[in-house]
């Protein structure tokens, strides 16, 4: 796969890998609506500019970027082709690529009242019925994780389930760390191994049951890894920093800044209800990753990638959500749970709602108003990066909303464990069934917005499931039955991130 990178300079500098927005594909596979894209002179600076970087324009992106929304890729319908991915003599999976007939575009063309029909009912579906599902799952996990944290640790059971807590009763520094360190470990193998398991799930088993078996356990392994790396890095910050709740705002935002610095943009902080995915071999196996690379073995990129997310971005996102999810524990009526989990609820989907909605909308701003044109032009992420701290803020609200009311409500058995496991399977089962079980961990790689109606945080769901399921579009059930996938690349390569 092969891209162009273009920038201005007023200098007469080689283009710089990185435009004034964001990270950018363009030529014949990709493209952005003519809205949307900006040709930018930056205004002088009294640096000096950077001197051109050796092999430049040798650097190329991943066959799999992340799902950053308007920062990843846009795909043009127009050069949508097929796909099918092959294992030659040599073990290598090669790539062939056809292009979609002029039938099949016009069938995939939907009416203005079907796209409509989808944005109305996308964010709606997904907000009231996936994310309260994704929500029990997690937090059925994170007790049941507490459990065994409190059993390895010659503690009762019920501690810190049921609010009783001592100064004593902190866990040991090994229990967290060695959990800690599994779950990483664990993790790092689904990074390092990602292609051998793609391979192996996508061309070893013709069956499509034990293509979708291999699929759901992959899923739900991952998704229990990081319940644990979430829990145990969330406990060790607890017992061994201060308890205040200015201090642990301020860490807070001084991990804002430090994701600013390292990506410059907030957009990790976001997860469902904003992102959510739809279970496929195609997009929940392959691990996005965002770095340009040059004569890079994939074993390095995946372990680089590794490094970047799950050490750094993973633990400045955790620093982020714990300080302001316990400012809100202490200061948003502490003494009546129902109240406070309701007024999250509330003003978490207020804003949810407004902000899928509006997407376009704010995105559009800067083609109405002069005002937010100049904005765009000399500060293209901060305004973005608002609308990240927004959804941000959304997030922790509907997040803290169910999870305190599941652990004030939820009680169907005598033993805790037992309740909590059958809500952590019957969660995972209802996910799997509805093909969202992968929103449990995001979706792991860029998927295509085929309708482009939510430029800013797509989502995927309604759409893939209407593509896959429904007789409108017979070419993709025909093409699906072959095995073959839906993409917009339009080349003809053999598979290698780098």
């Amino acid at each position: 796969m092969t891209a162009n990178y273009q920038s201005t300079n007023m200098h007469g500098s080689p283009a710089e890998i990185f435009n004034v927005t964001e990270r950018k594909l363009t030529g014949a596979s990709y493209s952005q609506p003519m809205s949307r894209r900006l040709s930018i002179v930056r205004r002088p600076s009294i640096v000096a500019p950077q001197k051109s970087i050796l092999y430049e324009s040798e650097y190329l992106p991943q066959s799999k970027v992340p799902p950053n929304g308007v920062d990843s890729l846009q795909f043009d319908v127009t050069d949508f082709v097929w796909v099918n991915d092959v294992i030659d003599d040599h073990d290598n999976t090669v790539r062939t690529r056809t292009p979609i007939s002029n039938n099949d575009l016009e069938r995939l063309k939907l009416s203005n009242i079907s796209k409509r029909a989808i944005f109305v009912s996308e964010p709606i579906l997904i907000g009231f019925i996936i994310f309260p599902i994704l929500v029990l799952f997690w937090e059925a996990g994170w007790n049941l994780t507490l459990i065994m944290l409190n059993t390895l640790n010659s503690f009762n059971s019920t501690l810190h389930i049921l609010g009783t807590s001592d100064e004593n009763d902190n866990y040991s520094y090994r229990s967290l760390l060695i959990s800690y360190f599994i779950s990483q470990l664990v993790i790092l193998l689904f990074y390092l191994l990602q292609d051998q398991i793609y391979n192996y799930v996508k061309h070893k088993h013709k069956h499509w049951l034990c293509r979708y078996i291999l699929l759901k356990l992959h899923i739900f392994i991952l998704s229990t890894t990081y319940i644990v790396q979430w829990e145990m890095m969330w406990t060790i910050w607890d017992q061994y920093t201060p308890p205040e709740w200015y201090f642990e705002l301020l860490l807070s935002f001084t991990a804002f800044f430090a994701l600013i610095v390292l990506n410059g943009h907030l957009c990790d902080l976001v997860c469902s209800p904003f992102l959510i995915s739809y279970d496929s071999i195609e997009y929940c196996i392959h691990i996005g990753c965002p770095l340009l690379t040059r004569k890079m073995s994939p074993w390095t990129i995946n372990l680089i990638n590794y490094v970047l997310y799950e050490y750094f971005v993973s633990i400045l996102t955790i620093i982020s959500w714990r300080g302001f999810y316990h400012f809100l524990d202490k200061f948003l009526y502490p003494n009546n749970t129902n109240l406070s989990s309701c007024l999250c609820l509330g003003f978490g989907y207020v804003m949810f709602f407004l902000l899928m909605y509006f997407q376009s909308y704010l995105e559009d701003l800067h083609t109405k108003y002069k005002f937010w044109a100049f904005i765009s032009i000399n500060f293209p992420q901060f305004y973005r990066n608002i609308r990240h701290l927004l959804a941000f803020t959304s997030c922790i609200l509907l997040w803290r909303g169910f999870w305190t009311l599941y652990d004030a409500w939820i009680y169907i058995f005598k033993e805790y464990y037992a309740t909590y496991l059958m809500l952590y399977f019957l969660s995972f089962f209802i996910l799997a069934i509805t093909q969202a079980s992968s929103s449990l961990n995001g979706p792991l790689s860029d998927m295509p917005d085929h309708l482009n109606i939510f430029p800013l945080y797509p989502n995927y769901y309604i759409t893939f499931l209407i593509m896959k399921c429904s007789n409108k579009f017979p070419c993709l059930l025909r093409r699906s039955q072959e095995d073959n996938t839906f993409t917009g690349y339009t080349d003809t390569d053999q598979i290698n991130p780098s």
